[in-house]
C-alpha cells in the first residue's frame, strides 16, 4: 500500500479530477457542439442526397467526400476553439494569478487541462465514427463505402483534431493576448503556403530561367493544414502526412510542457510571452512585408530599380512599425535605438533577399557540362508530365542521344549570354516567341531546369538544330500517345466532321500522321500554317477506362502535309472536312503597312487599317471561287507584321478572320489583283 501511494498521488496531481470536472462544466459546450456538428456533416448527410424519386447510392473514395466542405469547417475551427477558451486564464492577469496559486505544479495543471480538451474533443469524433457505422446498412444511405473507411475517417479526423489542439495551445503560451493568439494560429497554419508562394514570385522576378511553376506545382497545399484539410475530399492524407502530423503534435506538446514551466504569469496581456521570440517576431513581419512589397512594385513597375529598392525598403519599415506596436502595445514606438535597430535588421533582411538573386550563386548562367548529363528535355510539355496528370515513363519525357543532348546545350548557353526579353510581334497581339522549358537530368540524380521565353529572331540556328531533331518532335507533339490503342480519328473543321473508323485505314492514317510530323522541318513548325482540319484521337473502351484518355491530345492537318492530305483525298475524307471555296461569302485583300499611321489607341483594331486601305483604294475585294480556293491554299496565321498581305476572309455562316499571305508564296495571279 505504501509503494501504491506515490502512483496515485501523482497520477491525481496529473489528472485532477476537480480541474476536468470543471472544464466540462464550463467549456462543455465546445464538446455537444463538435458533436452535432460532426453528426450533422457526416451520418446525417449519408441520408441527405436523395434529391429525386429512384435516385441510386453512389460509390465513393472516402467519407470526406460526404458533405462537401461542411466537416473541414467544423474540423478547422472546434479544436482552435477548444484551445483558446480552455487555456484563457493564461491570457488575464487575474485568472492567471488564481489557477497558478493552487497547489499544483505547472506540468500538472497543464496536463488537466490538455486532458480536459482531448477528451472534449476525441469523444465526438470516435461517437460520430460509431454512430456512422451504425447507420451505415440502413436503408437510405445513398453512398456506398467499405466499412473499413468508416475507422480510416475516425483515425484522420483524430490525428487532425490533435493537432490543431495542441497547436493553439502552444500558440496560446507563446502569446498574452487571446486575440492574438486566434489570429497568430490561422496565420501560421497558412503562413509556409503563402511564404513559399511569395518567395517564389520573388524568383521568379529577378532569376533569369527561373521556372515557378515547377516548384510550387502540386506543393502549396502540403505544406499549409488549412489548405491541406479543405482539399482533403479530394486527395485524402497518406499515411506519411499522418505520422507527420502525428509527429508535429508530439513536438508541440513537449514544447508547451518546456515553455509553460518557463512562462512568467506577469506576462498576461501581453503579445509575446517570451521577450527571446520578440526579434523572430520582428524579423518574420519585415521579411513578409518586404517580399509582398517588392513582388506586388516589381509587377506594376518592372525593370525599375528605384521603384524595387523603393518598395522594399517601404515594406520592411511598414512591417517593422506594426511587429513594434504588436509587441509594445501603443503606437509610440521611436525611442533613440529604433533607428539603428531598424537599420541592422533591414540590412540583414535585405542580404537575405538579394542574395538568393544576385550573380553570386551562379543560377541564371549555370549550364552544365556534357559528361554531367545523361539525358535531358526540351519543348513546351514537361508542366504537363509534372503535374502527374497521368503515368509517363521517364523515356518517354527525356532523350538520351548525344547530339541533340548537346544542340540543347548550345540552345541554353546562347540564351543565358543573349538573355533576350519577351517580344511580340508589331500588332502586339499574336506573340512569335515561344516557351521552353530544359530540363537536365544529371549523372548524379539530380534534375537541372530552367524556363526561357525565346524570340522567334536570333536564335533560328540554335532552334533549329533541336526543333528539327526527331526527339524534340517525338515528345513535343506527344507522339507516345499514338501507340494506345485507338478506335478511330476524327477529323473536325468549322461546321463539317468526318471519323476514319475503318482499322486499316487508322493503321494507314497514324502511320502517315506520324511520318509527316516527324519529318516537318523549322520552317514548317514556325511559319504560322492554319490547320486546314484538327485531328483527334479516339481511344478503345479498355484505353478509357485505364485512363490513357488524359494521355492523348488533337493534332492539325498541316497544309505541309503533302502526303497526308493526298491520302486523304485518295479515300474521300477531304472533301467532307476543311473549309472550302463554296464556304467563303468574299475575301478582301490588302498590303497592310498602316502600322505607323494609325494613332496607338487604333494600332491593334485591324478595321481601321483595312478603312485607310479602302480610302486609299488599295484593298481589292474578290468572290471568285478560283482566287478564294488560292488564297486558302497558301494562307498562313495572321502576324501583325507591317507590310505584309492581309486578308480579310467573309464566311457565309457570318464569321470573320484575317490571315497573313506570306509573299513567297503567293502566286502572280494573286499579286495582281492588288493595285
Amino acid at each position: 500500500m505504501k509503494w501504491g501511494m506515490p502512483d496515485m498521488m501523482r497520477s491525481r496531481f496529473f489528472f485532477n479530477s476537480g480541474i476536468i470536472r470543471q472544464n466540462v462544466r464550463q467549456h462543455g459546450w465546445i464538446g455537444i457542439i463538435y458533436t452535432l456538428g460532426l453528426l450533422f456533416s457526416l451520418p446525417l448527410q449519408l441520408f441527405m442526397n436523395n434529391s429525386y424519386p429512384g435516385a441510386q447510392p453512389q460509390k465513393i473514395e472516402n467519407l470526406f467526400r460526404v458533405g462537401g466542405s461542411i466537416q473541414a469547417l467544423f474540423i478547422i475551427s472546434l479544436p482552435v476553439a477548444a484551445g483558446l477558451f480552455l487555456f484563457r486564464y493564461l491570457q488575464s492577469k487575474m485568472p492567471s494569478d488564481l489557477w497558478h496559486s493552487l497547489p499544483l505544479r505547472r506540468e500538472h495543471l497543464l496536463t488537466a487541462h490538455m486532458a480536459s480538451g482531448i477528451g472534449l474533443l476525441l469523444i465526438p469524433v470516435w461517437l460520430t465514427a460509431g454512430v456512422t457505422a451504425i447507420v451505415t446498412p440502413l436503408s437510405g444511405n445513398m453512398y456506398i463505402y467499405p466499412g473499413a473507411d468508416i475507422w480510416q475517417w475516425g483515425l484522420i479526423v483524430s490525428i487532425l483534431t490533435l493537432f490543431l489542439f495542441v497547436f493553439s495551445v502552444f500558440v496560446g503560451i507563446c502569446t498574452g493576448q487571446t486575440i492574438l493568439q486566434g489570429i497568430v494560429i490561422y496565420i501560421l497554419l497558412i503562413l509556409p503556403a503563402v511564404l513559399l508562394q511569395v518567395v517564389n514570385q520573388h524568383f521568379s522576378t529577378y532569376l533569369y530561367g527561373y521556372p515557378d511553376w515547377y516548384v510550387i506545382s502540386n506543393r502549396l497545399e502540403g505544406w499549409s493544414p488549412l489548405l491541406r484539410l479543405m482539399n482533403v475530399s479530394v486527395n485524402p492524407y497518406s499515411r506519411g502526412e499522418l505520422w507527420i502530423y502525428a509527429g508535429l503534435s508530439a513536438v508541440f506538446l513537449a514544447l508547451s510542457f518546456v515553455l509553460y514551466r518557463k512562462r512568467q504569469s506577469e506576462k498576461a496581456g501581453q503579445a509575446i510571452a517570451f521577450t527571446y521570440f520578440n526579434p523572430l517576431f520582428k524579423a518574420g513581419v519585415m521579411l513578409c512585408a518586404m517580399l509582398l512589397s517588392g513582388t506586388y512594385f516589381s509587377s506594376v513597375k518592372p525593370h525599375q530599380l528605384g521603384w524595387i529598392i523603393c518598395s522594399h525598403i517601404a515594406g520592411a519599415l511598414l512591417g517593422y512599425i506594426a511587429a513594434e506596436m504588436i509587441i509594445r502595445k501603443t503606437w509610440q514606438i521611436i525611442t533613440r535605438k529604433t533607428p539603428l535597430e531598424f537599420a541592422v535588421y533591414g540590412i540583414l533582411l535585405g542580404l537575405l533577399v538579394y542574395i538568393p538573386v544576385s550573380g553570386l550563386t551562379g543560377y541564371e548562367s549555370r549550364v552544365p557540362s556534357g559528361d554531367r548529363i545523361s539525358s535531358v528535355y526540351a519543348g513546351s510539355n514537361f508542366r504537363m508530365f509534372k503535374d502527374n496528370s497521368f503515368p509517363v515513363a521517364e523515356d518517354d519525357i527525356f532523350s538520351k542521344d548525344k547530339s541533340y543532348i548537346e544542340a540543347v546545350r548550345k540552345l541554353h548557353q546562347a540564351l543565358v549570354i543573349a538573355r533576350p526579353e519577351k517580344t511580340q510581334s508589331s500588332s502586339g497581339r499574336y506573340p512569335i516567341s515561344k516557351t521552353f522549358t530544359l530540363v537536365y537530368q544529371l549523372e548524379n540524380g539530380r534534375k537541372l531546369v530552367r524556363e526561357y521565353v525565346i524570340p522567334g529572331q536570333g536564335f533560328e540556328p540554335e532552334l533549329k538544330t533541336v526543333m528539327e531533331n526527331r526527339d524534340f518532335k517525338r515528345r513535343e507533339y506527344n507522339l507516345q500517345g499514338l501507340d494506345k490503342g485507338l478506335e478511330s480519328f476524327r477529323l473536325a473543321s468549322r461546321n463539317r466532321t468526318v471519323s476514319i473508323t475503318e482499322p486499316e485505314d487508322v493503321q494507314e492514317f497514324k502511320a502517315i500522321l506520324v511520318k509527316e510530323i516527324l519529318g516537318m522541318s523549322y520552317d514548317d513548325q514556325t511559319g504560322g500554317q492554319l490547320s486546314r482540319a484538327n485531328i483527334q484521337p479516339v481511344l478503345t473502351p479498355e484505353e478509357t477506362r485505364q485512363g490513357s484518355v488524359y494521355y492523348i491530345h488533337s493534332y492539325s492537318w498541316l497544309p505541309s502535309y503533302k502526303e497526308l492530305g493526298n491520302w486523304l483525298e485518295q479515300k474521300g475524307y477531304a472533301d467532307k472536312v476543311g473549309t472550302r471555296p463554296e464556304d467563303v461569302k468574299s475575301a478582301e485583300m490588302f498590303k497592310d503597312d498602316y502600322r505607323g499611321k494609325l494613332p496607338p489607341e487604333d494600332v491593334y483594331n485591324l478595321e481601321k487599317h483595312i478603312s485607310l486601305a479602302r480610302s486609299d483604294n488599295r484593298s481589292v475585294v474578290t468572290r471568285d471561287m478560283a482566287r478564294i480556293a488560292e488564297i486558302l491554299k497558301c494562307q498562313r496565321d495572321y502576324t501583325g507584321k507591317n507590310g505584309a498581305y492581309v486578308v480579310k476572309v467573309e464566311y457565309k455562316d457570318g464569321d470573320i478572320n484575317y490571315i497573313s499571305l506570306p509573299e513567297q508564296d503567293m502566286p502572280p495571279a494573286l499579286k495582281s489583283l492588288l493595285p
